[in-house]
């Protein structure tokens, strides 16, 4: 089995996700091609057997190369066991942690001509030294807002690796 896995990262957490999920596919012996999604040119998507996309959510939205590329390829994805997983800061609380419930990723799988088989929410990272001074402050108010940690000194990685895991293994029975 040969699985494609695609990501779109911004400050690198959905690509740590991404990178875990390799491993673990790897050592139940699939084959695995791991990809930034704004670099598929060369791929041919079609020549996978599964494929994966994992995406993070800035300000309330997906990076447009997630859009132009699921839609491109909507017809061999559907046609493929494929899978989603959203990362999201605010996807540590409970009543924003399942697609159901994860307002982001509903709305983009409403309005997207991909039907993925399965869907993962992952929490993110806040880490406030990687962002650059704007991104900083606004993410201080997003948190805020939220009743999340404020102090720009905070790191914390909320994914939740035991559900990422779950995650893998329901990808790999699909």
């Amino acid at each position: 089995m040969h699985i494609l896995i695609l990501y779109s990262s911004r400050f690198g957490q959905t690509l740590k996700i991404a990178q875990a999920l390799k491993h673990q596919w790897l050592d139940a012996g699939a084959q695995v091609t791991l990809a930034n999604l704004e670099h598929t040119a060369d791929l041919h998507v079609g020549d996978f057997d599964k494929v994966v996309i994992g995406a993070s959510i800035r300000y309330g939205h997906f990076a447009k190369c997630l859009a132009e590329f699921t839609s491109a390829q909507a017809p061999v994805l559907n046609r493929l066991p494929s899978a989603f997983f959203s990362v999201s800061i605010l996807a540590n609380k409970a009543h924003k942690s399942t697609p159901e419930t994860h307002t982001y990723t509903r709305k983009f799988i409403e309005q997207s001509a991909w039907q993925p088989k399965h869907i993962g929410i992952f929490a993110g990272e806040l880490a406030y030294h990687k962002y650059h001074l704007v991104d900083r402050y606004l993410m201080k108010l997003v948190m805020k807002i939220n009743k999340g940690e404020t102090n720009t000194h905070a790191h914390i990685e909320f994914t939740d690796w035991n559900k990422v895991q779950q995650f893998g293994a329901e990808v790999l029975s699909m």
